[in-house]
């Protein structure tokens, strides 16, 4: 009891307070965007919030099982949490899919979905096998186990599919630079993405000729802006794929490597070559790569999310509409906002933003806070992740300070994501805003997360290793 009673006296206090803060902000704006007057009660556990209200106490009262077990069992505990939820991952695939995706297990009027976990199950999993004695990030064999820890969950979470999820995944890459990985590496991945956004961008452009007689009866349709259409109509041909790209990337290559050769490396201009060879390569070959998924798997709505995200299209009605909704709602909070429950956009009752308590909450909040709500929310997400990153550091234990890495790296993900998506910057993609999203699944899986973390920083003094 003693030894209990010391572990809770030195958990991290700002930390904690942050957390229930956002997800008492969270809680609020779930309340206030599906409010029924005529089911006032928070605790009302048919709606939203009630629900919501149910997951926060579950989430609280399993963070305080985590607070109280051995920091030694939560680590040994980490390859069998990693292979329970592989399996959960495994049997979702054959249960019977909602909204066209096989992504979650129905309890009556609840609904849990697996991929949620998935993201600290990963982190717990990458965390036990870097911190052991004989691991080496530089090793082939480490980077290929680790590409396979990431990359199995990833896969049965593509067969779902859940590209928001899936997405996530990525953020592990911060991890891996923090614990010593190249940082060549890390600056090709970006790189890559670069190269990929303009792949995707000028494949977005439509292949079809379009010819002048037609533009106007088209511009009636709403599918596209006039001057958009005039730029498709004289550019018709040059963006029929992205192989001209490549070959802008082939001639930039080639003039980086005259310039490596007779200004920056002329001493070393033999060993240099292969990696400017290799990374102009490679960047052919995504640039066809990304040509081919947009042709053969993509499929149409996705394709025209990523024409809206460019501007190339116009879709208000149809694919368009989220965004458009969720552009207007937000403005509509001008600088104060409109005040709590009184938002006209982002609720139940009007429904004009379509999922105002899930990918969209932060509709909801802009617009009953306005500008000066966001710059709140928007600084305490930022201190919240400065404070994960600070508890990471201070960290004797390799494994804690993974998983504390880990754990920052996720929820800057979600957190970039969700906001970049709701205000048209990225392609609309389900992927919750964390703490604020409503689903029981999402709240539960950061609240463990950061419970799990809680623990290990709170035994630090007596982790060695």
């Amino acid at each position: 009891m003693a030894r209990e009673q010391n572990i809770l006296k030195k958990i991290d206090l700002p930390l904690l307070l942050m957390y229930f803060a956002l997800a008492f902000m969270g809680l609020l704006t779930i309340y206030s965007s599906s409010y029924d007057e005529n089911y006032p009660a928070i605790y009302t556990w048919t709606k939203p919030y009630g629900k919501q209200l149910f997951w926060l106490f579950v989430s609280a009262a399993i963070g305080g099982i985590i607070l109280l077990m051995d920091s030694s069992l939560i680590k040994k505990s980490s390859y069998f949490v990693y292979g329970f939820v592989l399996l959960m991952l495994m049997v979702v695939l054959v249960m019977p899919p909602i909204n066209g995706a096989r992504s979650w297990f129905k309890l009556g009027s609840f609904s849990l979905q697996p991929s949620e976990f998935s993201k600290f199950a990963t982190a717990m999993a990458i965390a036990f096998y870097m911190s052991r004695i004989n691991v080496k990030l530089q090793d082939i064999r480490t980077k290929a186990t680790l590409i396979m820890i990431i990359a199995i969950p990833g896969g049965l979470i593509l067969l779902q599919p859940d590209a928001g999820t899936l997405l996530v995944f990525f953020s592990f890459i911060f991890v891996m630079y923090r614990e010593g990985i190249s940082g060549n590496i890390l600056l090709i991945a970006l790189l890559g993405l670069v190269i990929s956004v303009l792949g995707v961008y000028v494949s977005s452009f439509e292949t079809a000729e379009v010819n002048e007689a037609n533009i106007n009866e088209l511009i009636a349709q709403g599918s596209y802006s006039a001057s958009r259409y005039k730029e498709i109509a004289r550019g018709a041909g040059f963006y029929s794929n992205n192989y001209t790209l490549a070959i802008g990337l082939f001639i930039v290559g080639g003039i980086s490597t005259l310039l490596v050769r007779f200004f920056v490396l002329p001493r070393y201009r033999k060993s240099y070559y292969p990696a400017v060879i290799i990374s102009t390569v490679g960047a052919i070959l995504i640039v066809i790569a990304i040509n081919w998924s947009y042709d053969h798997v993509f499929k149409t709505r996705h394709r025209s999310r990523f024409q809206i995200m460019f501007g190339v299209k116009e879709d208000r009605r149809g694919d368009g509409y989220n965004i458009y909704q969720a552009l207007s709602a937000i403005g509509s909070g001008e600088v104060t906002g409109k005040g709590f429950l009184k938002g006209t956009l982002s609720n139940e009752k009007y429904k004009h933003v379509p999922e105002q308590s899930t990918d969209f909450i932060f509709c909801s909040w802009s617009e009953e806070w306005g500008f000066i709500g966001n710059t709140v929310l928007i600084l305490l997400y930022v201190s919240f992740l400065i404070r994960i990153v600070m508890i990471a550091e201070r960290q004797r234990s390799k494994y804690n300070r993974i998983f504390g890495y880990s754990v920052a790296s996720i929820l800057f993900f979600h957190f970039l994501i969700n906001i970049a998506m709701v205000i048209g910057l990225a392609p609309v993609i389900g992927i919750p805003l964390p703490f604020f999203s409503k689903g029981g699944s999402s709240i539960l899986s950061f609240s463990v997360m950061i419970f799990i973390l809680l623990r290990l920083d709170a035994g630090r003094s007596e982790e060695l290793y």
